[in-house]
């Protein structure tokens, strides 16, 4: 039985597939989005239950695409989380401005399986 479905949008295709080979051991569904094309469409009909979302895109950056998955889809309840190599007082900065419910740091392993695990939780709760 699958823990949850996440929607991972990453423009980078080995850190894409590293991630996704890591949540779904620990028992997620993933959806791949490559880049931030379509992203809308697969939050749309995909229905996550957690978006994992690069801040650090060529041309579209990754809290424009947050500022679109609120605009364009009625998908407000389901939690966007920052995902990037940045560190971690920019993404604390950038939470709090943008408003996405998390962050998590690339290559922070633990705190990629504990902060997901908490949404999750939240969101069954709910």
């Amino acid at each position: 039985m699958k823990r949850g479905k996440i929607l991972l949008a990453d423009d980078d295709e080995k850190d894409l597939l590293t991630t996704k080979k890591l949540l779904e051991k620990a028992g997620y569904l993933v959806i791949e989005n490559l880049g931030w094309l379509g992203i809308t469409k697969n939050v749309k009909y995909s229905e996550p239950d957690l978006v994992l979302l690069d801040v650090n895109m060529p041309a579209l950056s990754g809290d424009l695409v947050f500022e679109m998955i609120k605009e364009f889809t009625d998908k407000s309840k389901i939690p966007v989380l920052f995902y990037s190599s940045y560190d971690e007082g920019y993404l604390r900065k950038m939470k709090i401005m943008k408003g996405v419910a998390d962050y998590i740091v690339k290559g922070d392993i633990f705190q990629l399986y504990r902060k997901i695990s908490l949404h999750m939780k939240k969101r069954r709760s709910n």
